[in-house]
């Protein structure tokens, strides 16, 4: 009885939105169950069925709310300010509100049911592929019709949205009769009440609708990504939710298709380039290259640490007399320096997405973002094909940039970020300082090591980016008062802290360390107003094996050359279907990059610059010159190169080219 009298005190719009939201619910959930049970083999093929599962309709729960939120929030608006100003639910704003909430949600229930037979064909939920074939509409009913499968869904969608129509006209007629005026006399207070109670509901709608609490990320396809198994990834999923989201991605202008040259030059060229036969033996893996190398002689542990904005100006080694970066000119002395080095893009996802994948920017493109992910080999999948456990460390949230689901998707077992550290170490939006994520991870990757596993750990740290805190505490103060110039000297303490503290495990001395920017930063030389600094960066490969036998490369290089390059001196051969070369073992005459409207191309002295709708440039590094004039052939040379380059890597994305044999 207490509980019905709380209930009669909550106003009667609030009531209706929620019954519809749980009719909603459970609809949605029900297709989910579908999908999932009549994939029962894969069901089979998975390490832990039960928790996967589980965690997956979870994560569906939260995918639907959103969707639900956004049917919701127009009628949910117009119920609460009438109800607030007159008193009462108006039954022509009801009935409005009822057959449009009948209308989304049917619509929506479709998309479900022809979401289940494309998932069972294509493994991926709706998306906006099923528009390719609209402009032939009459082949699709046909398909659709003559096809037993889709036919079965078909009705099950009919069956299904006549039970929600006599559902929802019950939940009409219950709800109608409480449209009549309130009889209280305190209309002031009753007026106050609700408008307190529907700002608040409000606020929880606005949350669902976003899926998350963190500041840094709402919710996106990749959030539902958390294990290395593709059913429970994708069922927790919504498809209304993949369709929307990637139909608009089509309508981006950062997405639209490249056009620097056919797909066919750009294939022909590349694979010119990779020196492959002009008749292709495998068409699903065009540029794939099976490379010998030496034998294997034991499995070393790999680190990548991905330094944040950190600009090859920083370095001592590059010219800079501040003296900020002590520990990298040391691992730069000690090492495999790469000193005519770039990185694809000038954002983090470009970082993380072509040192992890080896393949290149494609301008101002999000290549981890999209209701689609596609799969890719690189570093993850090498060493996951060895036995070796895969980690990835991040200071911050990780599902910024789409970057756990992404990684998830793509061989990466594990992801530590800020929803595993200690509250209280979360000093900012980009989470915990870099020390403290070093060591933060040393126990797990000493865990790892005491099972006898060798490791990949990629770190993504975040001290050297605004906000700028200077983290106390610590047996460290910077020499420079200014914050920029106090934040590059506390990332490079961090990392020599990191290599003192990893020097105490049993695992260090069977370790290969990479240290490479995402990108650069806003500091050094300009070139036609285009700053070479965002894309020139150190690379270090340093190993207590190597430090004996140091080397300089001077040849140019990228992060999408990283993997290939790892994989040489791993040993024992692989297979590259990436767009990088074994830099120790193979060389280019330019590297090519992107600063999302602009694409350059460098070697060690040259610098030729397109930009979009602009004239081209090319700059003599050493003095800054403009020598375009006398060099035009050479420079259209350039221009070719990296047009075919990045062009032919954005014709395997989009044909599913790039993942494993």
């Amino acid at each position: 009885m207490l509980l019905l009298r709380y209930m009669r005190a909550v106003p009667v719009a609030a009531r209706y939105i929620f019954s519809v939201y749980l009719a909603g619910i459970l609809f949605f959930t029900f297709f989910r169950c579908v999908l999932v049970g009549t994939d029962v083999p894969e069901l089979h093929t998975l390490t832990h069925p039960w928790s996967e599962m589980g965690y997956a309709m979870f994560m569906g729960l939260r995918f639907d709310t959103v969707i639900c939120g956004y049917i919701l929030l127009l009628p949910a608006a117009l119920l609460f300010v009438t109800e607030v100003i007159s008193g009462r639910v108006r039954k022509g704003i009801l009935l409005f509100c009822h057959l449009f909430l009948s209308v989304l949600f049917i619509l929506s229930f479709f998309i479900c049911a022809a979401d289940i037979p494309f998932f069972h064909n294509y493994s991926n939920r709706l998306n906006s592929s099923i528009l390719n074939w609209s402009s032939s509409p009459l082949f699709m009913v046909k398909m659709v019709w003559q096809d037993n499968v889709f036919l079965g869904y078909f009705f099950m969608f009919i069956v299904l949205s006549i039970v929600f129509v006599f559902l929802m006209r019950g939940i009409y007629r219950k709800y109608r009769a409480y449209t009549a005026p309130p009889t209280e006399k305190r209309q002031a207070i009753r007026i106050f009440a609700h408008t307190g109670f529907y700002l608040v509901f409000l606020g929880l709608m606005f949350l669902g609708i976003r899926g998350r609490t963190d500041e840094k990320s709402p919710i996106v396809p990749g959030t539902a990504f958390f294990c290395n198994d593709n059913l429970p990834n994708q069922t927790g999923l919504n498809p209304v939710f993949t369709l929307m989201v990637s139909w608009g991605d089509e309508y981006k202008e950062e997405n639209k298709k490249l056009a620097f040259v056919s797909d066919s030059a750009a294939a022909q060229y590349v694979q010119s380039y990779f020196h492959l036969p002009t008749t292709i033996a495998d068409p699903e893996h065009p540029i794939l290259r099976t490379v010998k190398g030496r034998p294997a002689d034991r499995q070393y542990n790999v680190v990548v640490v991905l330094m944040e904005s950190m600009s090859a100006f920083y370095l001592q080694r590059f010219g800079n007399t501040l003296d900020l970066t002590p520990n990298l000119d040391s691992l730069a002395r000690n090492g495999y320096s790469f000193d005519n080095f770039y990185s694809a893009g000038i954002h983090t996802f470009n970082g993380i997405f072509s040192t992890l994948y080896s393949y290149p920017a494609l301008m101002a493109r999000h290549t981890m973002e999209g209701a689609i992910i596609p799969h890719y080999t690189g570093l993850p999948y090498f060493f996951d094909h060895r036995g070796y456990e895969t980690i990835y460390f991040t200071t911050h949230d990780d599902q910024f940039d789409n970057v756990g689901g992404f990684l998830s998707a793509n061989y990466v077992h594990t992801i530590i970020s800020k929803k595993d550290y200690p509250a209280e170490e979360i000093k900012s939006t980009l989470g915990v300082p870099d020390h403290f994520l070093f060591d933060f991870s040393i126990p797990k990757l000493n865990e790892i090591n005491k099972k006898g596993k060798p490791f990949f750990a990629m770190y993504m740290t975040g001290s050297n980016h605004n906000p700028y805190i200077m983290p106390g505490n610590i047996p460290f103060a910077p020499k420079h008062t200014d914050v920029r110039g106090g934040e590059v000297e506390y990332a490079d303490w961090a990392i020599g802290h990191f290599l003192s503290e990893a020097s105490k495990t049993r695992w260090y001395q069977n370790t290969v360390f990479v240290f490479v920017a995402d990108h650069g930063s806003g500091d050094g030389s300009q070139y036609g107003g285009v700053p070479l600094f965002y894309n020139h960066i150190p690379c270090i490969i340093y190993s207590p094996m190597y430090s004996s036998a140091p080397r300089v490369i001077k040849n140019p290089g990228g992060q999408i050359d990283i993997f290939p390059t790892i994989a040489g001196l791993m040993g024992g051969g692989y297979t590259n279907n990436t767009m990088g070369i074994d830099l120790l073992n193979d060389s280019r005459q330019w590297m090519y990059f992107s600063q999302d409207d602009k694409i350059g191309v460098a070697d060690s002295s040259t610098l030729y610059i397109w930009q979009k709708n602009r004239a081209d440039n090319m700059y003599h590094l050493p003095d800054g010159k403009d020598i375009l004039p006398g060099h035009r052939n050479e420079a259209d040379s350039m221009r070719t190169y990296a047009f075919a380059m990045i062009q032919y890597a954005e014709y395997l994305r989009t044909h599913g080219n790039t993942g494993a044999k």
